[in-house]
């Protein structure tokens, strides 16, 4: 007998395009993530979105926060996903005060709600500390990329060498610079990049232009989700980049093709992202699971 489908309470937001649904881990009973992230995500067959977030209860914080790309794949973190969160969470419940903790796959994440404007919550977000030895990464170089941090590697891919800084941000980045976004070859190194072998769990690509010491362009290319119009750890990835490479400041604006986030990495090395999540839609997504034989 075919499976029954399932009604799955859903809220859609995104943080400048990049978009989330987010559910109650309850809902899933029992069912597995990864199928109904791949199922939901999809943008012709479900409802559409660059990854899934769920919810559930914690010990150690306002809520567990996992999140699936939309090819499936689990993810450590995402900073626009968190702000989605958090603004669901807010809206639900107006009288939450101004924190908000998430407990994710890499450690308790805090959240500050900062104003709003218009329909979107702003929030400024202790995103965590850059990690950039290769096996934190993890990043395996054909060459010697000498001690950390990994600046400026040369890394052969798609016919050409590209330079390329290499950290995790919760997540593994892998950042290049590029300086005129209209020449859209930047979205076929990215894919390449993503599944270069030198990244056994593949890269989040950012591609970074700096305007001038406070402010930077940048563009991305996700793991499990491809071009998004913006990346919370990726912008905190592109900062720490122009920072190490060419001298930008610690603090800056991340220009992005929506709109614009802050980022301050701090002296004591904590890296906070401030920007806008807009909740967008809700509804009830009908699934079938698939039952394993």
């Amino acid at each position: 007998m075919p499976p029954q489908p399932i009604s799955i309470p859903f809220v859609k937001a995104h943080g400048l395009g990049n978009d989330f649904l987010l559910i109650e881990e309850s809902q899933l009973r029992g069912n597995d993530p990864w199928a109904l992230a791949h199922s939901m995500c999809h943008r012709h067959t479900g409802i559409g979105a660059d990854g899934l977030v769920v919810l559930g209860l914690s010990a150690n914080a306002d809520a567990s926060y996992r999140i699936f790309n939309s090819d499936g794949s689990e993810a450590g973190l995402s900073g626009n996903g968190l702000r989605c969160a958090a603004a669901w969470m807010r809206r639900r419940d107006p009288g939450t005060q101004g924190h908000i903790s998430l407990e994710t796959r890499v450690g308790l994440r805090e959240l500050f709600f900062l104003r709003m404007e218009g329909s979107a919550f702003v929030f400024r977000t202790e995103i965590g500390k850059p990690a950039f030895r290769a096996e934190d990464v993890p990043f395996l170089p054909s060459g010697d990329p000498g001690p950390p941090p990994i600046v400026d590697y040369p890394l052969d891919v798609a016919g050409r060498i590209l330079p390329v800084t290499v950290l995790s941000m919760g997540n593994p980045q892998c950042i290049t610079f590029w300086e005129d976004f209209s020449n859209r070859e930047w979205l076929r190194l990215g894919a390449a990049m993503e599944i270069h072998l030198s990244f056994p769990d593949r890269a989040n690509i950012g591609f970074v232009s700096v305007v001038d010491s406070g402010r930077i362009e940048a563009r991305f290319w996700e793991r499990g989700a491809g071009h998004t119009t913006a990346s919370g750890t990726g912008s905190c990835a592109c900062a720490v980049a122009a920072h190490l490479a060419r001298g930008a400041s610690r603090r800056l604006v991340v220009g992005l093709e929506l709109g614009e986030m802050e980022v301050n990495w701090r002296e004591d090395d904590l890296i906070e992202l401030t920007g806008p999540a807009e909740i967008t839609a809700e509804g009830t997504y009908s699934w079938a699971p698939v039952q394993s034989a």
